[in-house]
């Protein structure tokens, strides 16, 4: 049996509830300066039981430097109940504990599923990273990137359409620059 490593509580998020719930981040004042303190500055475990996240840590205020232990379950419904054991004792109890059928173990599937997701991003970058074509005619300027009018694909010219900082695109859309989108005409 693996007994679960401690380690920072940001490395097990996001979570998804079986039910589709989705817990992206957890924090917590202080228990002495009220500093909002985040999962990356909180060491423990997390489980995933059922249709509720267990969690157990040691949180560390970078403030006044105050170290105290957090214990909670949170439901699906993301409503979060505090452990009536010492924050040491539930963590322990979630490190020792057995796998459970279909429960997952978070913070290698989260990893896992980072990697997956940085590759997909990479290729979808140098995907779109294809330098077109520029017309000389500029409309202005995003982020100190002059905007052409219009750019070449296939030998036709596509006009500006729109900018879409992140960079998404649909059906008949070129993306230039990572944030200039060129539609032709329906």
């Amino acid at each position: 049996m693996p007994i679960r490593k401690i380690e920072p509580i940001s490395n097990f998020l996001p979570v998804r509830f079986k039910r589709g719930g989705l817990v992206k981040q957890f924090s917590k004042p202080c228990v002495r300066c009220g500093r909002m303190l985040h999962a990356s500055e909180m060491r423990g475990v997390v489980r995933l039981i059922d249709d509720h996240l267990a969690l157990a840590a040691d949180a560390f205020c970078p403030s006044c430097h105050t170290r105290f232990g957090v214990a909670c379950v949170i439901d699906s419904e993301k409503r979060v109940r505090r452990v009536a054991l010492p924050a040491w004792l539930f963590r322990w109890y979630l490190r020792i504990m057995p796998m459970q059928q279909g429960e997952v173990e978070l913070g290698e599937s989260m990893r896992a599923q980072i990697e997956v997701v940085e590759k997909l991003a990479e290729a979808v970058q140098a995907a779109q990273a294809v330098d077109y074509p520029r017309a000389e005619t500029m409309l202005g300027r995003y982020q100190d990137k002059p905007i052409p009018a219009y750019i070449v694909v296939d030998g036709q010219e596509v006009p500006f359409d729109r900018i879409e900082p992140d960079g998404r695109v649909g059906a008949g859309e070129y993306l230039l620059d990572g944030c200039f989108v060129y539609k032709t005409a329906q």
